[in-house]
């Protein structure tokens, strides 16, 4: 096993089927955190995040539920480019200032694969040379809306292959 510092934690939300909005991210403000690689062939994470009290009744709902739900994190430093996991809350107990949540996650997205399906995308857009490589830096650039189509994708691929259940889908 190897262990890392949790940098940062945002909670991935599916497409509102009313407004039409894509995924959107909760950013969860951390006070400490821990990720751990169990470097099992399942490609399993176990995180720890130690955050303000005010978050106890948002994972407690996914305790309770057994919801998976989709998470961005960043590792070691806030700088390096984030890893996506699908993961389902294991516990959640209370410190005197603060919780601790436990994660349990597989990591379906990491910063190779996004770059590798940028690039796809863009090459199925009809992108070539100069210009492929031109619009490549500018939506890293601006990460936000070129990931979303990206990460929409892995979402349903997840869901495809068991890893996601929708709310109320126990596994």
């Amino acid at each position: 096993m190897k262990t890392f510092k949790l940098c940062s934690l945002m909670v991935l939300f599916d497409e509102d089927k009313e407004t039409n909005e894509e995924m959107k991210g909760k950013q969860i403000p951390l006070a400490e955190g821990l990720i751990i690689n169990k470097e099992e062939a399942e490609k399993n994470w176990l995180l720890e995040a130690v955050l303000d009290k005010e978050w106890n009744d948002f994972f407690q709902n996914y305790l309770e539920t057994e919801q998976s739900f989709m998470t961005e994190v960043t590792i070691t430093k806030r700088t390096n480019d984030p890893a996506t996991f699908v993961c389902k809350v294991r516990s959640v107990n209370q410190l005197e200032d603060h919780i601790v949540v436990h994660l349990e996650g597989i990591i379906v997205v990491k910063k190779d694969d996004l770059s590798d399906m940028l690039i796809k995308n863009l090459i199925d857009e009809g992108y070539a040379g100069e210009e492929l490589y031109d619009e490549y830096r500018r939506r890293k650039k601006d990460r936000g809306r070129a990931i979303q189509g990206i990460l929409t994708n892995a979402y349903e691929q997840v869901k495809e292959q068991g890893y996601y259940e929708a709310e109320g889908e126990n596994k």
